[in-house]
């Protein structure tokens, strides 16, 4: 079978793309450089590459001709500089074409990674499949108008599955590391809104397996949504004490009232913007960290047996030790 793996050198594809190789499958990554630019990439001998952009419907043709399965994870993720078209451009319009072109190539499925981000503030807990989306920022909501665009393909007999997962953590994420570097030296966290919003990480091998049950499992899932979430789920007050923990230090967590700190926040941006600096404190970061993030993956586990392994203590750890051994922190 044949894979077509975009956003292949980033965080999740790159792990996606070892798997793949390793389970026999035969792999085409279409990458915006020529791959020979990715030095610390083990597979790139290994995959056919496409150089090409999801802006490009010429490159985007060649990289689906011949694939039996797309993933799809390339978009433009959030970014404070970042502008708003860009969003429409790759995580909209890309979307599009990728879809447009795997039609007429004959893809026999498309998984598309869309966000658990895309609910926007949880009304109910645990979300499920069913819960109302509302997303608030421009990544949430480019990614949601694709998954409506794709959502009426599939109505069509367009063979795709979408996918919702929570935040992904673990070794090769480097999201996570200057929230490690403020517990190391600091040992200090406000936490907004007293941290009591729940949290449900998912450990990357979890996703991974569960892409793999969803490739393997075609007839079942093809034309549904599901949402992928951790073992467990925990406050973020615990999450932020274990992490400390876990790094050997002690932090001191006082609360941030929710106001205050969406206030804090839209201050930032105001002066961020005036002085052409990176914000300290986002709006965006106000409402990850304050909001709930606790899902229900009772579907997956019905139609696929997804069922997630890596427990929060294991997996923080094996990050942690992953970052100091390549010292970063």
């Amino acid at each position: 079978m044949n894979v077509l793996v975009t956003g292949a050198t980033g965080f999740i594809g790159a792990r996606l793309v070892e798997e793949l190789l390793d389970r026999g499958y035969e792999v085409r990554v279409l990458i915006r450089k020529p791959i020979e630019q990715y030095q610390n990439i083990a597979w790139s001998k290994k995959v056919t590459s496409i150089p090409g952009d999801l802006r490009d419907r010429d490159s985007i043709k060649k990289a689906v001709r011949g694939a039996d399965v797309v993933v799809h994870l390339a978009a433009q993720l959030g970014s404070w500089r970042a502008k708003p078209e860009d969003y429409t451009d790759v995580n909209y319009n890309g979307t599009r074409l990728l879809v447009e072109e795997s039609e007429m190539a004959g893809v026999k499925h498309f998984l598309y990674i869309s966000t658990a981000g895309v609910f926007g503030t949880l009304k109910q807990i645990p979300a499920d499949e069913t819960h109302p989306c509302n997303p608030r920022y421009p990544y949430e909501k480019t990614k949601f108008l694709a998954e409506q665009y794709i959502a009426k393909k599939i109505q069509d007999g367009f063979p795709a599955t979408i996918i919702r997962p929570s935040h992904i953590y673990g070794p090769g994420d480097l999201n996570t590391v200057p929230l490690l570097k403020i517990l190391q030296s600091v040992h200090l966290f406000p936490l907004i809104g007293g941290g009591r919003s729940f949290f449900q990480p998912l450990y990357i091998d979890d996703l991974l397996k569960g892409l793999m049950l969803i490739i393997n499992n075609q007839k079942t899932v093809c034309g549904k949504l599901y949402v992928l979430a951790g073992k467990e789920f925990i406050t973020f007050r615990s999450y932020i004490q274990l992490s400390s923990k876990l790094m050997g230090n002690k932090v001191l967590t006082p609360t941030f009232p929710y106001v205050l700190a969406r206030f804090t926040a839209e201050l930032n941006e105001v002066l961020a913007k005036l002085l052409n600096i990176e914000p300290v404190l986002t709006r965006f970061r106000v409402d990850f960290l304050g909001g709930h993030q606790f899902y229900s993956i009772k579907l997956a586990q019905h139609d696929f047996g997804f069922n997630p392994e890596v427990g929060l203590e294991q997996g923080i750890e094996k990050a942690i030790n992953w970052y100091r051994y390549r010292k970063l922190i």
